[in-house]
């Protein structure tokens, strides 16, 4: 089918492709939730152009991915409101005894692991930048080295099958024809960003301090309702890892169980839940639903697939990933887009597994988030103090996006990304 406009013929495919385009487009440049362009330009695109019915449009959102993911951000939400993160993080820091080399380690291990169990990247920076920031500056450790550590520990953590973001990566994945994927994208992407990190400490001067100490105060104990959420987020654990329970429905349980201990307030958990991610996550992917629907995954797979041979498709497919998370959204644009291409893009290819691509894709559009330009990196410079040249971190995140940029598509050259599991 193609639309014809003053003497030029499109093909729906590719004009499904540019509705795409154009909605993130329109989102970066008038700072509007992409997710809700994107609700609108599937009424356009698929309804009065493709001829689909409501019906179909309404059925390409995703159902399960915002049920899962509503209840994980809000059992996290529940424990960043009533202080038990906080709470938390203080006392692993308080536990490092004060010693300077130590303290990006902590904060990276700490954003990991946080970010792993549930409450997932932005969450995590959110929680942990202010405060690893006050420490580093009032210690004279370098803020960007700081920064990149929580950044990076969160995005290490984020990909967890039982943070958003993770279970993202993982339904794309299954919907899509690659598979249950499991713990293989998660454990990739801990030792890219890991191994990234540790280059960091180093490049940034983390072990200069060696022998230094600082005085960290010790945090007051947990009351009585901390106690109980972080045993909520134990049980959540377990339950999900042992028993094999939906994520979703295991987090709502555990939080009516809370609440009616009366934990946190309710109102405050719910409004705590990112409703603009959520939206932007479904919003985009009715829309990319709607481009494969009129045939523009297929189209957008064989051109990556005429660019490519089986030696370039990872590292090729690593730098795309990292440009485009850095202008948009690793988990409302770019793996929506790209994770739908990889079974082609592998068929056509040969010798090229789609778990690798998947893998390539969700762990590129994640190391380049301490961008300024995304949540994250923002999130450095609006912790940051006064005294701290802002234009000067504004630029150096930009430089150390683009050196894990270089450094995945490193990776990908000599074979080391998807190689665990």
């Amino acid at each position: 089918m193609s639309i014809y406009f003053e003497g030029y013929i499109m093909s729906v495919e590719l004009l499904s492709l540019i509705a795409i385009v154009v909605a993130i487009g329109i989102g970066f440049w008038k700072d509007i939730n992409t997710g809700l362009i994107s609700l609108a330009f599937s009424l356009l695109m698929g309804h009065y152009i493709g001829g689909l019915s409501f019906t179909t449009i309404i059925s390409f959102w995703p159902l399960k991915l915002f049920f899962i993911t509503f209840g994980v951000t809000l059992l996290f939400s529940v424990a960043k409101v009533n202080g038990t993160l906080e709470r938390l993080a203080k006392l692993i820091i308080y536990k490092s005894g004060g010693r300077k080399e130590l303290i990006p380690v902590i904060f990276f291990v700490l954003s990991l692991l946080l970010a792993s169990i549930g409450p997932g990247n932005i969450s995590t920076s959110a929680l942990l930048m202010p405060i690893a920031i006050t420490i580093a500056f009032q210690t004279n450790i370098s803020i960007l080295l700081i920064s990149g550590v929580v950044i990076l520990g969160s995005i290490g953590g984020g990909l967890s099958p039982l943070a958003p973001n993770g279970i993202v990566a993982l339904d794309l994945a299954e919907k899509y024809g690659v598979g249950a994927l499991g713990n293989y994208i998660y454990l990739n992407n801990v030792f890219a960003v890991t191994s990234f990190t540790i280059l960091l400490y180093f490049a940034l001067g983390g072990f200069k301090h060696r022998g230094e100490k600082v005085e960290v105060e010790k945090p007051e104990k947990f009351n009585r309702l901390q106690k109980y959420t972080l045993l909520g987020i134990l049980t959540l654990v377990l339950w999900v890892v042992f028993f094999g329970v939906n994520v979703g429905f295991a987090s709502f349980a555990i939080v009516t169980v809370l609440m009616l201990f009366k934990v946190a307030d309710q109102h405050k958990s719910i409004q705590g839940v990112p409703w603009s991610t959520l939206l932007l996550v479904c919003g985009t992917a009715v829309l990319i639903s709607v481009a494969g629907e009129l045939g523009g995954i297929e189209l957008l797979t064989n051109f990556l697939a005429s660019l490519m041979n089986e030696h370039t498709a990872v590292p090729i497919m690593a730098i795309l990933s990292g440009v485009m998370s850095i202008f948009s959204s690793a988990v409302g644009v770019v793996m929506p887009t790209l994770i739908p291409t990889t079974v082609g893009l592998a068929a056509d290819l040969g010798n090229v597994s789609p778990a690798v691509l998947v893998v390539t894709i969700a762990v590129g559009s994640h190391i380049t988030t301490p961008s300024p330009l995304s949540t994250m990196g923002a999130l450095a410079l609006a912790s940051s103090p006064d005294e701290v040249d802002k234009k000067r971190l504004f630029r150096d995140l930009f430089l150390l996006a683009f050196a894990a940029l270089g450094f995945i598509a490193l990776l990908g050259v000599v074979g080391l990304i998807g190689f665990i599991g």
